[in-house]
């Protein structure tokens, strides 16, 4: 018979199954910050620069340069780009930033509920597997009881934060054609 007794003690049982199945799980390792280029970061930790290293490729895929030490010099641009952007927002839209991290982050301990709920990748170095998840997020259903809009607003933060870096990095500019901007000095 059921009563509130055995309910408790099945509660309990499952809950610590489940931290049992979660502390067994072996989720794949946020990958290696880049350094910042000298610049010291005020807001990304490690962990948020490693995924963003892995993130910014596919984000920004075509637009960036073609040679691998080019490439990895921008992406190295952008995450610091980012830092800068974030910092200048309100604290309201950082701690959201924030809680967007802590949901990617795949060594939080309890790092596969949210991935199950989410979709973020197990497998930070495939970039397929990164493509799927973030047209995961952007065509998310609005009308979802558990996630609502919250992942297609996070899919806007991290691709807007993302080109907003680098389009405003001046070693883009050529790429899309833009001379840079006026120069109205007198001589």
């Amino acid at each position: 018979m059921l009563n509130r007794r055995n309910l408790l003690k099945k509660s309990a049982m499952s809950g610590i199954a489940i931290l049992a199945l979660e502390s067994c799980y072996n989720s794949s390792k946020i990958p290696p910050a880049p350094d910042g280029l000298g610049y010291s970061f005020k807001f990304l930790n490690p962990k948020d620069r490693g995924i963003l290293s892995k993130l910014i490729p596919v984000i920004l895929a075509e637009s960036l340069p073609h040679p691998f030490e080019e490439r990895v010099l921008a992406i190295k641009e952008v995450i610091v780009g980012w830092d800068i952007a974030v910092v200048g927002l309100p604290i309201l839209i950082q701690n959201e930033i924030k809680r967007l991290f802590l949901v990617m982050d795949s060594h939080f301990i309890f790092s596969l509920t949210p991935r199950l709920i989410t979709g973020v990748p197990e497998a930070w170095d495939n970039p397929l597997e990164i493509e799927d998840f973030l047209n995961d997020w952007k065509h998310s259903d609005p009308e979802n009881i558990i996630t609502g809009n919250e992942l297609r607003a996070g899919y806007m933060g991290l691709v807007e934060l993302s080109m907003a870096s680098w389009y405003a990095n001046s070693r883009s500019w050529k790429f899309c054609g833009y001379l840079g901007p006026p120069n109205f000095s007198t001589s």
